[in-house]
């Protein structure tokens, strides 16, 4: 496999396929992955504890020829909790971490070189995942669409729907997609197509952290 300077750990395959997207949208080429001009090259790791065993992260900021290895995670629960877990893991990796991480993101140098940075879905603040950054880019003219999506699932919430709590606005945000033109595009497409805006302003703390770190 070839060097890759710039890498990005994610968690699954729908953070690995919206991210390119979002970041092209905003004015970053993206060309095909395999393609070494590549702003970075994206892994991802199934789930996030999988992503978070020790052995990872020390791997990865080893690897020969690395410039600069960043890593997104989803909140879930509580954003704080994510980062107390991540600064206890990389406690022999990085001194003097921030007892909060940055709202705009981690960005610090280690000590063997590369840069490293850490974005907590959706805004390294609030609980939630990527899916609670996908619905601040649904446009204006149809906020009352997705308005209308938020009660039919709090609706099937009281009717005994049995998705977890977390996962509230994915159902909220899936429910909306459904009944666009054509329904049921996944993620990654909706932002392709700009079904869902990824140049609104609630896009761009992320997209600066990306930038600032891979210096595209």
């Amino acid at each position: 496999m070839p060097v890759r300077p710039r890498k990005l750990l994610v968690e699954g395959k729908t953070d690995q396929r919206v991210i390119p997207y979002l970041m092209e949208a905003n004015g970053v080429p993206w060309p095909d992955h395999r393609d070494p001009d590549c702003p970075a090259f994206i892994a991802e790791y199934g789930s996030v504890n999988e992503i978070l065993k020790p052995e990872v992260i020390e791997a990865e900021l080893r690897a020969s020829g690395l410039e600069a290895l960043g890593l997104v995670v989803d909140a879930d629960g509580d954003a704080a909790a994510r980062w107390d877990e991540l600064r206890a893991l990389w406690d022999s990796e990085f001194a003097d971490l921030p007892d909060q991480i940055p709202a705009g993101g981690l960005e610090v140098v280690h000590a063997g070189g590369p840069r490293f940075g850490v974005w907590i879905m959706p805004d390294n603040r609030f609980q939630g995942m990527l899916e609670d950054l996908l619905v601040r880019l649904i446009p204006e003219d149809s906020s009352v669409l997705y308005k209308r999506a938020r009660n039919c699932v709090a609706e099937a919430r009281l009717n005994h729907a049995p998705f977890k709590d977390v996962h509230e606005r994915k159902a909220e945000v899936y429910t909306w997609l459904a009944w666009q033109d054509p329904p049921g595009l996944r993620l990654h497409e909706a932002v392709k197509h700009r079904v869902l805006d990824p140049t609104r302003p609630e896009s761009r703390p992320f997209v600066r952290w990306f930038r600032s770190l891979f210096r595209v």
